[in-house]
């Protein structure tokens, strides 16, 4: 059966990658077809160039959850190995996309690739169309300040710490989620009790050290948070960044149970201290800050967030 198919990575599943998607299952909708994505079950770049590179935006089982939650009737998960990397884009097309998928319709965005040397764009695609019997439709980009949203783009202003535009791009806050694990109790004995989240993934970014206004999402729970990532040089001399989150208003064990934690704002820098007089007063401040916030108008949008 024929098919209304694109073929990207889709990392984050940001606006511009929504704005794509939403002309595919239009499209397919109006052609009576299934529409298909193609995507990988692990980054290009970890192949390409490094197995540590580059860090994600989402977890492979998030992404395609988050594809099916946008209405599309099919994925294709590609293992992107060595082997794969090498094929070109006309082996690729005639050996795999036309005799596996037969589409009717390819719906490509501005950076729409695939073959070796990413050869397969558009206008690779314009060239085979008629031959190969498909139509092809290009999606102009998604557009910030002028520039077109990309995983990219999203990466460079979680790594600044800038989260609130990075909220925007994705049309969400980022997330982080994984279990809480132990840590060494310090938040505890300074009254600020922290739940210390081990990520998922190795691979998922994470973003600037600094104390951060959060939402904590424990099964149906949910809360606002304090979340500080970083090393807390104060009462920490091993250098390891950690991700640890004082819930507001909470006062539960949670050991072992699945987090997640969504970055709405940040608040400052973490820095070291002269001693634990001062980073307790900071901390107070902190949470000062945070109640204003959330008692403001400013975190109205991020308070209807489901768990």
């Amino acid at each position: 059966m024929s098919k209304v198919i694109t073929i990207g990575n889709f990392d984050g599943l940001h606006l511009g990658h929504r704005k794509l998607l939403g002309t595919l299952t239009q499209e397919a909708a109006k052609r009576g077809l299934p529409s298909l994505v193609i995507t990988y079950n692990n980054h290009p770049a970890e192949i390409l160039f490094h197995p540590s590179q580059p860090m994600l935006l989402s977890t492979t089982e998030t992404k395609l959850q988050g594809i099916k939650d946008l209405g599309i009737d099919e994925v294709d998960l590609i293992s992107f190995d060595a082997v794969f990397s090498r094929t070109s884009a006309e082996d690729f097309l005639m050996n795999y996309l036309i005799p596996k998928h037969s589409p009717s319709l390819i719906v490509v965005g501005f950076d729409s690739h695939f073959g070796y040397q990413r050869q397969g764009n558009y206008e690779f695609l314009k060239a085979h169309s008629q031959a190969c019997g498909y139509d092809l439709i290009y999606v102009e980009p998604e557009l910030y300040e002028g520039v077109p949203i990309s995983s990219s783009l999203i990466r460079a202003k979680l790594r600044s710490g800038e989260v609130e535009i990075a909220a925007r791009l994705l049309g969400r806050p980022y997330t982080l989620s994984g279990n809480v694990v132990h840590s060494k109790g310090l938040g505890t004995k300074l009254g600020f009790p922290t739940a210390n989240l081990n990520p998922v993934s190795s691979h998922i970014l994470i973003p600037a050290s600094g104390i951060y206004l959060s939402k904590v999402c424990l099964g149906d729970y949910s809360a606002f948070g304090l979340t500080n990532i970083g090393t807390s040089p104060t009462v920490k001399q091993d250098g390891k960044t950690e991700i640890e989150t004082y819930i507001l208003d909470f006062n539960e064990d949670v050991y072992e149970q699945v987090m997640t934690v969504s970055l709405l704002r940040r608040i400052r820098d973490e820095k070291k201290f002269s001693g634990l007089e001062e980073l307790m007063a900071a901390m107070r401040q902190d949470l000062d800050i945070a109640r204003n916030l959330i008692g403001s108008q400013q975190c109205t949008q991020h308070t209807v967030l489901s768990c």
